[in-house]
Parts: structure tokens; C-alpha cells; sequence
């Protein structure tokens, strides 16, 4: 892949995630590393779990943080994920390795971004492909508890905000659909 391609992509990515940012109260930049920007500490503020009790219990966290890292093979191959924080998922090793599957190439930054607050809310998980299996277990046991954060992390986008049928005008008198 040429320099130019990837560079490229690496700033409509940063565009998108800002756009991503900017409508969703959940997702937050903490850092981010390069020019264009190659690494990213992204901060989710929703319910997931940081752990199991003794009873079998969640013990709920609601900041969890993830580095993404955009190396020199990126956008062929998925980019490197890191969980930061504590979390008990079936799709997220105890050391911070996460598994988002066999999906990536078909998919953007932003939608990444999207999953992974989704799998933290229980939204989204694989206990048939775990990385943690004692997570894969426990989440086969209490599913009528998921998801644990219903919110919607995407945000509203303009589309969203517009009423369709409903006109209104402009400062210049035209009807806006």
C-alpha cells in the first residue's frame, strides 16, 4: 500500500472518529499519538464489567480505556487493540488482547470504536470463541442479565435530528425539507 493511500486513510479515519466523538456522549479521545494520527487512547464511559465476585456477582465499571494502534500494515490488517483498564469479557484476554473476529476489512475505524463500547455493555460478545474463558462461561450462565448498559453509543447524527415531512425555512426564505 502506498504512503499517500495510507495517510489518507489514516486522516478520514481521524475525521470519522472525531464526527464519532462529537455526537456520542460515551466515547472520548484521551490522546492520541502522530501526524496523521497513528495511535489513539479512546475512553468509553458506559456500564461493563471490571470483574466477578466471589458470589458470581458483576462488579460494574463504567470508564474503560483501549489504545489503538494503526501500524504500517493498517488498513489491510486490523489494527493492534490493548485494553487499559479492567474488564471481564469473553472477547477481551486478562493481559488486554482483544478479539473483534474475522470482520474487520469491511469495516471502518469509527465502526471498530462502536464495537468495542458494545462489547463492553454486553452487546456484543462470543463465549463460543473466547479468549477468556472463565468470562465465556459466566456469560453463558447469566444472559438474561445483557446487555448491561442499553444506551446507544453512537450519538445522533444531523440525519438523525431532521423530521422528515416537517419543513421549516431558512434566514433566505427556502423551504428545508
Amino acid at each position: 500500500m502506498s504512503f499517500d493511500i495510507r495517510e489518507t486513510r489514516l486522516r478520514n479515519d481521524y475525521k470519522q472518529i472525531r464526527a464519532l466523538v462529537n455526537r456520542s456522549e460515551f466515547i472520548h479521545i484521551l490522546n492520541t499519538d502522530g501526524d496523521p494520527v497513528e495511535k489513539y487512547l479512546i475512553q468509553f464511559t458506559c456500564k461493563g464489567v471490571e470483574k466477578i465476585n466471589s458470589a458470581g456477582k458483576p462488579l460494574l465499571r463504567e470508564k474503560h480505556e483501549v489504545t489503538v494502534y494503526l501500524h504500517a500494515e493498517y488498513p489491510l490488517k486490523q489494527p493492534q487493540l490493548k485494553w487499559q483498564t479492567p474488564i471481564f469479557h469473553p472477547n477481551i484476554h486478562v493481559t488486554g488482547a482483544v478479539c473483534i473476529g474475522a470482520w474487520w476489512p469491511a469495516k471502518t475505524l469509527d465502526e471498530l470504536l462502536l464495537t468495542l463500547g458494545e462489547m463492553i455493555q454486553y452487546k456484543n460478545y462470543d463465549p463460543k470463541d473466547p479468549m477468556n474463558s472463565k468470562a465465556a462461561a459466566w456469560a453463558l450462565r447469566h444472559k438474561q442479565i445483557f446487555p448491561i448498559d442499553r444506551r446507544n453509543l453512537k450519538g445522533q447524527s444531523l440525519e438523525d435530528l431532521i423530521v422528515l415531512g416537517e419543513e421549516e425555512s431558512d434566514e433566505l426564505g427556502i423551504n428545508i425539507l
